[in-house]
C-alpha cells in the first residue's frame, strides 16, 4: 500500500495522521516520512485495514434498528390522524 492510499483511507475513515500517529505510537513526521518510501509499513495497513473493516461493521450495525423506528413513526402519525379525526366528530 503507497502512502497516498493510506492517506485516502484515512479520509474514507474519516482520520487523520494524529489518529494514526497514536494508534501505531509515531511521530507524525515519522509517517509523512512514508511519501518517500514506494510501500508503507506492514504493521501500518495492518491497522488501517483492520480500522476500515470496524468503519464498515459500525455503519452496518443499524440497518435493522431503523426499520424498526420508521414503522413506529408511521404507527404515531395514524394515531395523530385518528385524533384529528375523533375531535372533528366531537365538534359536529
Amino acid at each position: 500500500m503507497t502512502y497516498k492510499e493510506f492517506l485516502e483511507l484515512l479520509e474514507e475513515l474519516q482520520l487523520d495522521l494524529d489518529s494514526a500517529s497514536e494508534a501505531l505510537d509515531l511521530e507524525i513526521s515519522e509517517i509523512e516520512a512514508w511519501e518517500e518510501e514506494e510501500e508503507i509499513p506492514k504493521s501500518a495497513e495492518k491497522w488501517i485495514k483492520k480500522e476500515k473493516v470496524e468503519f464498515a461493521t459500525l455503519n452496518n450495525t443499524n440497518e435493522d434498528e431503523d426499520f424498526e423506528d420508521e414503522e413506529d413513526e408511521n404507527l404515531d402519525d395514524d394515531d395523530d390522524l385518528d385524533l384529528i379525526v375523533e375531535e372533528d366528530e366531537e365538534e359536529k
